[in-house]
């Protein structure tokens, strides 16, 4: 479980810097309701926050699904 919150943090950070060098501040969160089946992560962060999902494998071997969008400031 440490694993996992160190691995999703990684990638947070390593997310956030590259959008701050392109000039825009990106978001991210882990949508827990869905699953990684055939384009439901996807689809849920696109109608919630009009983002990018990407499932993304812990190192625990689960499947978690990560929402990348533009913040509202």
């Amino acid at each position: 479980l440490n694993s996992l919150f160190f691995f999703v943090y990684i990638i947070l950070i390593l997310g956030s810097m590259v959008n701050e060098i392109q000039g825009q501040t990106m978001c991210h969160e882990i949508l827990p309701e869905t699953d990684c089946g055939v384009g439901s992560c996807t689809a849920l962060c696109l109608q919630l926050w009009r983002g990018t999902g990407k499932c993304v494998r812990t190192n625990d071997r689960r499947l978690i699904c990560l929402c990348n969008f533009e913040c509202i400031v």
